[in-house]
């Protein structure tokens, strides 16, 4: 939101800032992602919710606001579908945005990672899907045919927060999109995927409090998943202690090599930053002279409104400053605070 060697990315907002983020996000890598991690299959009853007849009411209301979100914070076609890699944010090649992309052109360690066409096309996309497959294959973790899906590569995790409306408005806007032929292989599956996220949902999901912008920036982060790739994460995909939104995942792929930034007010992290800065840099790309890695999904959120971005920085500017230094214009090397290896490490 937005590969991690598990993704494209990967990119997202957050993330990058500073650097890199991704992936993503794509809203919906509900078959598998950038970072050579598959989706797994069925492996506990209890996790995988049985579908309903449910139907989102088609208005232009959610059309335009699903638009605005899969476009913009959701970031779902810089990986379903192809990208412009020449082009600044890696964009996504107009005409074909949601149709998929198989990443084993991207060599090995990515076979069998496949984005699945979210096009309504009937063969080959999601036309015969129903609006509860998609709707659980985005915030429950289990795709359309029932398998659990890759947290590291499809982060439910956080968009289990998406409102019931925002969530109808995603659906809703998919089922509008042209329909686009483009067959692709299935993905491979695993049978020892870690998916402690993949919850079914039963209740009823409102918008939260977003009365103020620090309240809608927190709801947009999470829509975001920017924690994603700017929180530091053990094998069990639990938090490292005291780096919440500390950066330094190592986000690599064919293309491009980035560390996550530090997103806290800390002098470590982005505390030079203020509103108008971060504006420029979700618009352009850009940190003064020194471009951002493509790793991070800049373009994208780049086009959200200004309102929104300017209540998702005010947001990061309440997080608890973590002390981690990340730079991307320094070498790889062993960071003592975190234990892992970024660019800049040995600053620490």
């Amino acid at each position: 939101m937005p590969v991690r060697p598990h993704q494209r990315r990967l990119p997202k907002l957050c993330a990058k800032l500073p650097i890199a983020l991704v992936l993503c996000a794509g809203l919906l890598l509900i078959a598998g992602s950038r970072s050579g991690k598959v989706a797994s299959r069925p492996d506990s009853g209890s996790k995988v919710r049985p579908l309903t007849d449910r139907k989102f009411e088609r208005t232009p209301e959610r059309v335009a606001r699903g638009r605005y979100l899969v476009n913009g914070i959701g970031e779902c076609f810089a990986c379903h579908g192809p990208f412009e890699l020449n082009a600044p944010g890696w964009p996504p090649v107009r005409g074909k945005e949601g149709s998929g992309f198989d990443f084993s052109s991207w060599g090995t360690p990515f076979l069998g990672v496949v984005a699945p066409n979210l096009t309504p096309d009937r063969e080959t996309g999601a036309g015969n899907w129903t609006d509860d497959m998609l709707a659980r294959a985005i915030r429950e973790g289990v795709a359309h045919d029932g398998h659990l899906l890759d947290p590291t590569i499809m982060p439910y995790e956080f968009y289990r927060s998406i409102s019931d409306e925002d969530l109808a408005s995603i659906v809703v806007y998919l089922r509008s999109i042209p329909p686009i032929r483009n067959a692709l292989p299935p993905p491979r599956t695993s049978e020892n995927v870690v998916a402690p996220y993949a919850i079914p949902i039963y209740a009823p999901v409102s918008l939260p409090d977003v009365s103020t912008p620090v309240k809608r920036g927190e709801y947009l982060v999470q829509l975001g998943a920017c924690q994603w790739c700017h929180t530091l994460r053990d094998e069990k995909r639990v938090s490292l202690p005291g780096l919440e939104f500390g950066g330094g995942d190592l986000i690599t792929n064919p293309y491009s090599q980035a560390s996550s930034a530090n997103l806290t007010p800390d002098p470590s992290g982005i505390s030079y930053y203020n509103e108008a800065q971060f504006l420029r840099t979700m618009h352009t790309g850009k940190i003064g002279a020194r471009k951002i890695s493509p790793n991070m999904p800049w373009w994208f959120f780049g086009q959200m409104n200004n309102d929104d971005l300017k209540a998702i920085f005010a947001y990061l500017r309440t997080l608890k400053p973590v002390h981690h230094r990340v730079d991307n214009t320094e070498p790889i090397a062993y960071c003592r605070i975190c234990k892992r290896k970024h660019h800049g490490g040995a600053l620490n």
